[in-house]
């Protein structure tokens, strides 16, 4: 066999290991997700079985986020310790695994230990499987982190759908200790698969460059508009359109689901005309959206259709910036990628938890059609943003 045989043979190995890890990076975005929404179904149970005041509740989930926004930011030297691959086995049981105590605790303050337990695992295993995508990703050669993030969309509807079907079946400890060995036994039968990427790094803290604060900059922007979509569509379509409750919640399912189908053609897309221009037409395309929403609440009567048209729109528009932008940061030439991954992470996710809060004190200072009019003009700032962040090339 020539040299050439050798490396072209030595190639095609490490594409096929590269391929067998996307199956078990695919079953680790789909945990992540159905186990977030699997517990979105059990927060009004748990809310009315301690008998928890709206402000009490608002406590024990910030505790979840704490926990999450605390392991993210410690999740850089972890990984550049041990690398994506044993840090993802680990969180993903532990999450999994953390599912059905907070239905099964006794009081508030043990609420709180085990949500911020349960937030830190989830965030943590966050940062390692997008910094294992990315990996995958690299070995491969061409993009696939948005159809990662679009399976961490499909389990968030079958986290939400199994919850529902299963709740009036069995108790709420019993349906979320059942999704929870499925999906470890999911995840155990493919997790052997993860690629290793330990490297030299002393796993110590590294600073972000100003590239990366770009990139988690932007992060944060995307999730700040996610969040205020989450939060606030349906008060938008009931109180300001005069939408029926019973189609005021569909703004935002509009909008997942737009979501998803984008970011099951994003990796398409991103491979035809790069990650900069598909960043630029989808903070494009999400300010239109949100420039639809506005329109509705100005023709006679509102038009809550037109605003669900628009929502679904954004999401489209946004549904691939966010892994442009982790597959970008797990791209970095530093030798610290992990580091640039977990920095992302860790300030997009302070963009979710700021978008809700900051939409309620515009929309009380003002209405919350400007509100949105202030998110639209942050997506168009991704938009020019893109060029200067992310390569133009295609992958």
């Amino acid at each position: 066999m020539t040299g050439a045989e050798d490396i072209r043979g030595s190639a095609g190995r490490v594409v096929e290991q590269a391929a067998a890890a996307r199956w078990a990076t695919v079953a680790a975005f789909f945990l992540n997700g159905t186990v977030f929404g699997v517990w979105a179904t059990q927060i009004p149970l748990l809310k009315n079985r301690l008998d928890l005041s709206p402000a009490v509740l608002g406590v024990a989930l910030l505790c979840l986020a704490v926990g999450a926004l605390t392991a993210m930011i410690a999740s850089g030297p972890l990984l550049g310790r041990l690398g994506s691959a044993p840090v993802t086995r680990v969180t993903a049981l532990l999450f999994a695994g953390f599912l059905p105590l907070p239905a099964l605790v006794p009081d508030v303050v043990t609420l709180c230990i085990v949500l911020a337990l349960f937030g830190a695992s989830g965030g943590t295993m966050d940062v390692a499987m997008n910094a294992q995508g990315a990996l995958v990703e690299r070995r491969l050669g061409r993009p696939i982190m948005s159809s990662l993030h679009g399976m961490w969309s499909l389990g968030g509807l079958a986290g939400a759908g199994l919850g529902g079907l299963l709740l009036p079946l069995m108790a709420p400890a019993a349906q979320a200790a059942l999704v929870s060995v499925g999906l470890v036994a999911l995840f155990l039968a493919l997790q052997g698969r993860f690629l290793a990427d330990r490297n030299a790094s002393t796993g110590g803290l590294v600073l972000p460059d100003r590239k990366t604060l770009l990139l988690g900059l932007l992060a944060a922007l995307s999730f700040m508009s996610e969040g205020a979509i989450l939060d606030w569509s349906a008060i938008h379509l009931r109180d300001d359109l005069g939408a029926p409750a019973s189609l005021a919640g569909m703004g935002f399912g509009v909008f997942c689901a737009a979501m998803a189908a984008g970011r099951f053609s994003g990796d398409r897309l991103r491979h035809r005309f790069g990650g900069a221009t598909l960043m630029s037409g989808g903070g494009l395309l999400a300010a239109a959206g949100l420039g639809l929403v506005l329109a509705a609440g100005v023709v006679a009567d509102g038009s809550p259709l037109l605003a669900m048209a628009g929502f679904g729109l954004t999401g489209i528009g946004l549904s691939n910036i966010v892994p442009v932008l982790f597959s970008t940061a797990g791209a970095v030439e530093s030798g610290h990628a992990d580091h640039a991954v977990a920095a992302v992470s860790t300030m997009g996710y302070t963009g979710v938890l700021a978008g809700p809060p900051l939409v309620g004190f515009i929309a009380q200072a003002t209405s919350l059609a400007t509100a949105f009019a202030l998110i639209a003009v942050l997506a168009l700032f991704v938009a020019v943003a893109a060029a200067r962040a992310v390569p133009r090339q295609a992958l």
